[in-house]
Formats: structure tokens, C-alpha cells, sequence
């Protein structure tokens, strides 16, 4: 049953980011497409079952994350479920709502129970670094190819609705515009499994001197995010290196390479008279950017965020309105300047998932919720800066990394409900407690 389990890790590390490419051969009708894209998340459902029941078999009772951070997760998922039934609004909305955002955190308490050994581990890495390959080699004939070669790569969804949630795919647009997105569905996704993939790399270097090799990966990495046409994955790869190099002690050393790498072009720059203000990743600072942002998730920031504060009941500001559209139609209706993303389509208040927590869950489930994610991150934290073994310290820097970046990423997009992302984030926390937790236990074998 164990390799079984393991086998189901390993296949699942590889196969999410082709899913979508892999799945659009299969000559089925779309209700049975739209049910094998579900089979991961069956998997991982299946995955947690069987290693609980087998941990609780064997020793009847389960390991947990501990410190608070379980409560806090159990707290979170009970009161959304309170809020919608006393509300008497769709539970239906509430679950695939919950399932999206926590979905893959049953692979940490699976993982917990499963006890990893050094061997396992090393092999998710290198799955992983198998994975990581494949996309960078797709992204190369993407970028090199023409327009028309990134239909091959192109899912089969581009847009429906199910149970009344709007599914679809950027990629058709995004490759228009001569952005990347590997075999994945759109930016988001491909950048996420970015960050991954950067973090998993740069903390081989955890212990070792940052070489040119380092850097070279780095701007690797930069440049592929570019590409994607993502500007939040593009700064939060500098924002994953430089955290990096502050765990490490080396802040220092982080601003003085990006400085003398950038400093020389400043005088190109102005000698050519760019203006970076019309490059894509710069756009963010102009003027038209601002008014356009304020159409979108900006507005629900400043506009939407602050009358649900204060023009709302205690009550409704304390848990929520719940993810029930029908609710959350006749709240927006009252806000005075509703910015234009919303109308006709209130979900897309996730697009800050940041405010779309509280307006779905109240102040009191993004407490919880909050707690949860600090609390795993605190412990994480620990085990960075104290492990016993490099490759403990190793693993929890790269969980660590993950959830620093996933606090800014999901003020502008839906990251904690991106299935690669979010995988992989939830993972890497499940193997770097998991590892922790089999050395201590066999060290206190071996000490007795």
C-alpha cells in the first residue's frame, strides 16, 4: 500500500503539467473530458485515504501539523460551511469554492503520514527537475516557432460553465501576443510551475558560493517569466532570488549583482531613448495602467473591499457572505463604484483572492485561514534556519520560498486555486515536514 501511495506522488509531480496537453488526444465526449480533468484531484482524495488509513491502522492515530495550524484549518472549513447553511444559500458554490483553494492541502497531512525516507525524496526532486525540463524544452519551440505551432500545445477547453463556474483557457489569446505558456493552460499556471521550479533550483545552492551558473539560471528563468507575459511572476522571481538571499545571510551580496547587472543599461537606455514605460513589464507604472487597474483588481481593492467593511452588518463583516452567487450579486448591486470586471460576473473577485477571502468568509474565516498559513510557515521557517541536515533545510527553504511568493501573487491572480501552483506548493510543505519528522524519529531510535 505505501508504494502505492508513493507511486501515486510521483506520477502526480509529473503529470499536472501536461494534463491538459496529454488529456486533449483522448477522443471523448467533453462531460467525460471535464471528468478525467478531476482525476488528479481523485487522486489525491484517494492518496490521503489510504495513507491515513493506514497510520491509523498501525498506530491509531494520525500525524499533524501541530502548533495551532490544524485547528485553524478545521475552524476555516467548518465556519464557511455554518455561514452558507444559516444563510441558507448554495452549499454547492461553498464546497467547489473550499475544494479549489484547499484542495491539495490533504498532500501535506498525507505526506505527514507517510513518513519519507531520504531515497523518496531525492526522487521527487528529480521528478520534478524531469518536469521542470519538459516545459523548459516546450517554451524554447514556442518562442522560436511560429504562431501556428502553439496549437499543437493548445488545450482542448477554451470556455464553459459547470454547477456555475466559468472554466477557461487564455492560451488561444495569450499566443497571439507572442506569450508562452508550455503545455499548460494559460499564464498563470505556467508561471506558477515557474516559481516551482526556480525555487527548487536556486537552493541547491543552498550551502555553496552563488556562481555564474546561478545567475545564468536565474536570468533563465527571468526571461521565461517575461515571455509568459505575466508581470507577477515576472517580479516575483525577483522577489523568490532575493528572499532567498536574505535566508541565507546574503542580502547584501542580492543587491550588489542586481545592481551591477542593471546599472550599465541605464545610460543605454536613456542614450536610445526607450521608453520603458511602453515595455510590457514596465507597463504597470503608466498612467493608463493605473486607469485600467482601477477597472479591475484594483477597483475591488479600493472600491469593493472598503463597503464591504463598513456598509455591511457586524455579523456579515465577521463570517462572510459565502461564495453563493445569488448573495453575492445583491452586495455588489449596493456598491457605488463597481468596477467594470465585476458586472455580469461576480466570481471574478478572485482575481484578489486576498479580499475575496474575507467578502466570502468574513474577517473570522480569514483570521483562520491566515493562521493556518502562518503557522505552516512559521514551522517551515524553523526548519530552515535550525535543521539537523542540509537536504531538511534545503526542502523547507523551497516550501518557504513558495508561500512567501504565493502573499503577493494572489493579490493579483487566483494562485492558491491554480491546480500546478498549488500542488506544488502544498507538497513541498508536506515533504519538508514529512522528512523532519522520519529523521527526528529515527534519530530518537538510534539515541536509544
Amino acid at each position: 500500500m505505501r508504494k502505492v501511495a508513493l507511486r501515486i506522488v510521483y506520477f502526480l509531480t509529473v503529470y499536472l503539467p501536461l494534463e491538459d496537453f496529454l488529456l486533449k488526444w483522448i477522443p471523448v465526449p467533453y462531460p467525460i473530458y471535464l471528468g478525467l480533468r478531476q482525476a488528479s484531484d481523485a487522486l489525491v482524495l484517494i492518496l490521503a485515504g489510504m495513507v491515513l488509513g493506514m497510520r491509523f491502522r498501525a498506530t491509531r492515530r494520525f500525524r499533524i501539523v501541530g502548533r495551532g495550524a490544524d485547528f485553524c484549518l478545521v475552524a476555516f472549513v467548518g465556519l464557511a460551511l455554518c455561514t452558507v447553511a444559516l444563510r441558507e444559500g448554495n452549499l454547492l458554490y461553498t464546497v467547489l469554492n473550499l475544494k479549489a483553494l484547499l484542495r491539495y492541502v490533504l498532500l501535506v497531512y498525507a505526506l505527514l503520514n507517510l513518513s519519507l525516507r531520504r531515497a523518496e525524496v531525492y526522487v521527487l526532486l528529480r521528478l520534478m527537475y524531469v518536469s521542470l525540463g519538459i516545459q523548459f524544452i516546450v517554451s524554447m519551440i514556442q518562442i522560436a516557432g511560429p504562431v501556428s505551432i502553439d496549437q499543437f500545445f493548445f488545450p482542448r477547453v477554451q470556455g464553459t460553465e459547470v454547477a456555475g463556474v466559468e472554466l477557461g483557457s487564455t492560451a488561444y489569446r495569450e499566443s497571439e501576443k507572442g506569450y508562452i505558456s508550455g503545455t499548460m493552460t494559460n499564464n498563470i499556471s505556467y508561471g506558477g510551475f515557474l516559481l516551482v521550479g526556480l525555487a527548487t533550483y536556486v537552493t541547491r545552492y543552498i550551502r555553496d558560493r552563488r556562481t555564474l551558473l546561478y545567475w545564468g539560471a536565474v536570468a533563465v528563468f527571468l526571461f521565461l517569466a517575461y515571455m509568459s507575459g505575466s508581470r507577477a511572476v515576472t517580479f516575483a522571481v525577483v522577489l523568490l532570488v532575493a528572499t532567498d538571499h536574505y535566508l541565507s545571510g546574503e542580502a547584501g551580496q542580492f543587491l550588489k549583482v542586481s545592481t551591477l547587472t542593471f546599472l550599465p543599461f541605464v545610460p543605454l537606455v536613456l542614450l536610445m531613448g526607450v521608453n520603458l514605460s511602453g515595455l510590457h513589464i514596465f507597463e504597470v507604472f503608466s498612467a493608463e495602467y493605473l486607469r485600467v487597474a482601477m477597472e479591475q483588481r484594483l477597483g475591488i481593492v479600493l472600491n469593493v473591499l472598503p463597503q464591504f467593511l463598513t456598509d455591511l452588518s457586524v455579523a456579515d463583516v465577521l463570517f462572510g457572505l459565502s461564495p453563493d452567487r445569488t448573495i453575492l450579486r445583491r452586495f455588489v448591486a449596493d456598491v457605488t463604484e463597481l468596477p467594470a470586471v465585476l458586472i455580469g460576473n461576480v466570481a471574478v473577485i478572485e482575481d484578489v483572492y486576498w479580499v475575496a477571502l474575507p467578502v466570502y468568509y468574513g474577517l473570522a474565516g480569514l483570521g483562520l485561514f491566515v493562521g493556518f498559513f502562518a503557522l505552516v510557515a512559521r514551522e517551515v521557517y524553523r526548519i530552515a534556519q535550525k535543521g539537523k541536515e542540509l537536504l531538511e533545510r534545503r526542502l523547507a527553504r523551497i516550501a518557504l520560498l513558495l508561500l512567501v511568493v504565493a502573499v503577493p501573487l494572489n493579490l493579483i491572480g487566483q494562485y492558491f486555486e491554480t491546480r500546478q501552483f498549488s500542488f506544488y506548493l502544498w507538497l513541498f510543505v508536506g515533504v519538508s515536514l514529512s522528512y523532519t519528522y522520519t529523521r527526528i524519529v529515527t534519530d530518537q531510535r538510534a539515541s536509544s
